[in-house]
């Protein structure tokens, strides 16, 4: 098989393999890309080549079962994915949550198109190969190339969207560095624990987030209401300060709820946390109460993807909620 011991690379879009003008580089260019040393353990495979924002959480659940028999069928030795950074955290972190395999599976990308004067396309793809050849990645679960240096998805953030300092690892330090750009790849530490779940049915899609603001009002919440509501599969809450919410929001909440349909609060703080402190109408303690669930450091973007895994794993009631409460 001519998979069989490589690191394959799935070219699953994003600009590090894009020109400016939108078109793909084929594989010869990206071969010429890497160092020589690197080139003979890669086999390129494409994927789905369109803009991140058609993407969807069983998309990407259809690509890491195509990274998943890669290994398990084929014996390719890891995996490496391109794509683009407005979802590399996101996908990443969905992926850590479910890839239950001990190869390597390494995310990477850039801010800038192959070939435009910034481009990190040839540094990226050859730290990927060489940290996923390296065996220190091997059981780590999902991870990030990015920076130069290798991070887990839970500890990625999302700051900017046109400088190299547009993803931030926050609060732990890198798993690993490079000695230098093309150098080899050093772990400095292990990720914390993982809580790998099997997806046992498809993944649930209708998870909307509710951003709560300054002055916002109910119509958005009232409006899901007022559209079958019961044809939600849950609804992440992001919260004000410690997960507060308007008062208006509590009656109908109450009524989701009722419905046995999972509600997560977060706070919409980037290093928030969800904390019972005070006791008043739309508190964090009195949504608590309720019976919505915790979603302490995670984002709200985190807890959508966690929630969907656990629905698709078969969790509900306690089960679901320690799940999603676990660090990862």
């Amino acid at each position: 098989m001519e998979n069989r011991d490589k690191i394959v690379v799935l070219l699953a879009g994003g600009r590090i393999v894009q020109r400016q003008d939108g078109q793909e580089l084929t594989d010869e260019e990206l071969y010429a890309l890497l160092p020589d040393d690197v080139k003979a353990h890669v086999v390129f495979q494409k994927w789905s080549f369109q803009p991140v924002s058609n993407y969807t959480l069983r998309m990407c659940g259809e690509l890491i079962s195509m990274s998943t028999s890669y290994v398990h069928d084929d014996g390719a030795r890891g995996v490496v994915v391109t794509c683009g950074i407005p979802l590399l955290a996101e996908l990443s972190y969905f992926a850590d949550l479910v890839w239950d395999l001990n190869p390597p599976l390494i995310f990477t990308g850039s801010i800038f198109n192959a070939g435009t004067p910034g481009s990190e396309t040839s540094t990226r793809l050859a730290q990927s190969v060489r940290a996923a050849l390296s065996g220190s990645c091997t059981g780590k679960g999902a991870l990030i190339c990015i920076q130069d240096a290798i991070y887990s998805p839970a500890d990625v953030l999302r700051i900017s969207n046109f400088n190299r300092a547009g993803l931030l690892a926050f609060p732990e330090s890198p798993l690993g560095v490079f000695s230098q750009p093309s150098g080899n790849y050093i772990s400095l530490r292990f990720p914390r624990h993982r809580y790998v779940r099997k997806m046992l049915q498809p993944l649930a899609r209708n998870i909307p987030v509710l951003v709560a603001s300054l002055g916002d009002n109910d119509v958005i919440l009232r409006s899901l209401l007022d559209k079958r509501f019961e044809e939600l599969d849950g609804l992440i809450i992001s919260g004000l300060g410690d997960g507060d919410v308007p008062s208006s929001w509590v009656p109908m909440l109450r009524k989701i709820i009722k419905a046995e349909i999972p509600v997560v609060l977060t706070s919409r703080y980037p290093d928030g946390i969800v904390q019972a402190m005070e006791n008043y109408e739309g508190s964090a303690s009195q949504l608590l109460e309720m019976g919505v669930i915790n979603g302490g450091m995670l984002s709200p973007y985190q807890a959508r993807i966690k929630l969907a895994v656990g629905l698709s794993a078969g969790l509900n009631g306690n089960d679901l909620s320690a799940y999603i409460v676990s660090r990862q």
